[in-house]
């Protein structure tokens, strides 16, 4: 059965109204972090999930630097996936990102690692975002605690309301996971340009400092060939 727009603009207004005061039956199981790791150093963390779950991890070396002093080196760490039994699922090296994405067989807490200990001293930065699918049924479910009118359960609106609320859940969650890449991606090549920049201004300030030492030599060695009196004229004289 179709409902007319202005029948179904009014039915979802009354089921806005149901559940204004309570929370909204959804909450992603999506995490994301950004996180310093000194050099020699080991970061881990968990994430649960159940078996027949899809585990998506994600994640970027936005900077790198010697403590107080940016330096611009390789962007890499080194990444490592285990599952609940210790057996290892995924193993990067030396990579500056990576998007892993593994069927979940085993239900347990995940193990992830972030590695930076093939660098002696620089410390990196590193941003990373993990996903654990949920389950449809459950999402169902939770519905069942929600007291509708009868008018909402005994015909299709409840289900084209449920059905346009999953849409734009799905819809939402791709655009915030697009908006945290590009986040991630502008600040690591702001981190570059910076240091790009800080490098750039180091070297102009040595080649004008090596310029002026040069001409204040000139300068000097020139005035001493007509003044007699000079030591420097008197040195040449003898060499000469």
């Amino acid at each position: 059965m179709f409902l007319k727009p202005f029948h179904f603009c009014c039915y979802l207004w009354l089921f806005v109204l149901c559940v204004s005061e309570q929370r909204f039956p959804y909450d992603g199981p999506e995490n994301e972090l950004t996180i310093n790791i000194s050099p020699g150093a080991t970061e881990c963390f968990y994430q649960k999930a159940k078996a027949q779950q899809t585990l998506e991890l994600e994640y970027q070396v936005i900077d790198a630097n010697f403590k107080d002093v940016n330096i611009n080196q390789e962007l890499d760490i080194n990444f490592q996936l285990l599952s609940p039994s210790g057996k290892e699922l995924i193993s990067d090296f030396k990579q500056s990102d990576g998007n892993h994405r593994y069927e979940v067989k085993e239900g347990g807490d995940y193990k992830f690692c972030f590695d930076n200990r093939h660098s002696h001293f620089s410390t990196k930065t590193v941003y990373f975002e993990v996903f654990v699918d949920s389950d449809s049924d459950d999402y169902d479910d939770k519905w069942d605690d929600y007291d509708f009118s009868p008018e909402l359960l005994y015909n299709d609106t409840m289900d084209q309301i449920k059905l346009s609320l999953g849409k734009v859940r799905d819809n939402l969650d791709v655009i915030k996971h697009h908006q945290d890449q590009m986040k991630a991606i502008e600040s690591r090549d702001r981190n570059l340009q910076e240091h790009n920049f800080t490098s750039v201004n180091s070297f102009s300030t040595l080649i004008i400092a090596v310029m002026l030492a040069v001409g204040t030599v000139q300068v000097i060695m020139v005035r001493s060939l007509f003044e007699e009196h000079s030591k420097l004229h008197k040195l040449f004289k003898m060499l000469s």
